[in-house]
């Protein structure tokens, strides 16, 4: 009797608990295109990384986007007004304030670097990994191999002497 009750008690709390992420995840308005392409965009006012379709200075003297960010849409805006496309005005910033004032770099030139390099990294650490296990396991066989030939490891009888001398004082204490 209790099972069918917890287990329909689980399914209302779960159900009650996606609801609201369910709402939350369908936006009330698309963005316009003035905001989509000053996402790519980089607000160059200094204070933030974010971009300027997204410049929100949260928990600063006020919330909302800067002044930089406003003119940097506002410019946008009448740029598609004019009729130009999106590469034609990013391409205008890129003149103004250069590569860094795109969100993420191009995958061009040097910054196609900036794109490949973590790639390279994974690789070159996977195999680094592969290469030090391969090791370590080999290392155990090699002295197992070593024992049932009878060869035992060489030690110096200079050592070996020290090692008796030092064994013999500590236990006469």
């Amino acid at each position: 009797m209790t099972r069918p009750r917890s287990l329909r008690t689980a399914i209302l709390f779960l159900t009650a608990a996606s609801v609201p992420f369910s709402m939350a995840a369908a936006p009330a308005e698309p963005p316009d295109r003035a905001h989509q392409i000053g996402a790519k965009l980089k607000c160059m006012c200094g204070g933030c990384s974010e971009s300027a379709g997204g410049c929100y200075h949260i928990g600063g003297a006020f919330s909302g986007p800067c002044d930089t960010a406003k003119s940097m849409l506002r410019e946008v805006s009448s740029l598609l007004a004019k009729g130009e496309t999106e590469t034609q005005i990013l391409h205008g910033f890129e003149q103004e304030f250069g590569l860094s004032v795109y969100i993420e770099p191009p995958k061009t030139g040097f910054s196609l670097l900036a794109w490949i390099m973590p790639f390279f990294y994974l690789v070159a650490g996977s195999v680094l990994v592969v290469f030090v296990i391969h090791r370590w396991s080999r290392r155990p066989k090699q002295k197992q191999q070593l024992a049932a030939a009878g060869k035992a490891p060489a030690v110096s009888l200079e050592y070996l002497a020290r090692a008796r001398a030092q064994s013999a004082r500590d236990t006469d204490d």
